[in-house]
C-alpha cells in the first residue's frame, strides 16, 4: 500500500472516530443523581399566599429550579435573566417549567415575590415562586438536599450559589449549572428526548 493511501486511510480512520465522538457527546445523557421531590416534600413550602406545594406534581416535566430572593442585588438578577433566556427559546409544547425557592421568606411576602416574578414572566411558561416556612428551612434546603452555599451576611445579604439545577421529568437531579454554562441548554434538549421518549 502506498504512502499516500495509508494516509488517507489514517485520515479516514480519525474523522469517522470524531464523528461517532460528537455523536456520542449530542446523546450522552448528564448522570442521573438522587430523586428531589421525595427531598422537597419533607420541608414545608409555600407558594402565592400560603397555599402548600406539592413537589410531586412537577413529575412529568423538566424543571430549572434555583434559590434567588428579591432584594438580592448581583447573583440574582443574573439567574433570572438567565432561566428567562432559555425559557424563550423554547417552543410553546415543552414540558419544561421554573422553580425559584426564596432564601429570605421573611422579606419575600406573596406581593413582593409577585412584583419580582413580574419582570421576569414569560408567556405561556410556568414559572413557580416557592417560599419556604422560614429562613432556617430555606438554607437547609440549599444545602443538604441540593448541595449549594447559603449564609446569612451582614445586613440584607446572602451569599449563596450562582447555580440553575436541572431535574429530568421523573423527579432526578441532573446536574447544577452556572448562570453562564452553556451545557445547559443542550442538556435541556437531551432531557426532552428522554421526556418523550419515556411518554
Amino acid at each position: 500500500m502506498s504512502r499516500s493511501l495509508y494516509l488517507w486511510s489514517g485520515l479516514l480512520v480519525g474523522l469517522a472516530g470524531m464523528g461517532g465522538w460528537w455523536l456520542y457527546e449530542q446523546w450522552r445523557l448528564p448522570p442521573k443523581g438522587p430523586a428531589v421531590w421525595p427531598l422537597l416534600a419533607t420541608y414545608p413550602l409555600y407558594e402565592g399566599v400560603g397555599q402548600p406545594v406539592s413537589p410531586e406534581a412537577l413529575r412529568g416535566q423538566v424543571v430549572l429550579l434555583d434559590f434567588i430572593y428579591t432584594r438580592c442585588p448581583s447573583v440574582c438578577p443574573r439567574l433570572s435573566n438567565r432561566i428567562q433566556t432559555l425559557l424563550q427559546e423554547l417552543p410553546a409544547e415543552a414540558p419544561v417549567v421554573a422553580v425559584s425557592i426564596s432564601l429570605d421568606p421573611a422579606h419575600d411576602t406573596p406581593d413582593k415575590l409577585a412584583l419580582y416574578a413580574a419582570s421576569y414572566e414569560v408567556a405561556g411558561r410556568k414559572w413557580h415562586f416557592w417560599r419556604p416556612a422560614s429562613q432556617a428551612w430555606a438554607f437547609q434546603l440549599a444545602e443538604r438536599v441540593f448541595g449549594l452555599t447559603a449564609a446569612q451576611l451582614e445586613g440584607n445579604d446572602i451569599l449563596h450559589s450562582d447555580a440553575i439545577l436541572l431535574i429530568d421529568c421523573e423527579g432526578h437531579l441532573r446536574g447544577r449549572y452556572a448562570s453562564s454554562d452553556e451545557t445547559l441548554r443542550k442538556n435541556i434538549q437531551k432531557l426532552l428526548r428522554l421526556c418523550r421518549d419515556k411518554s
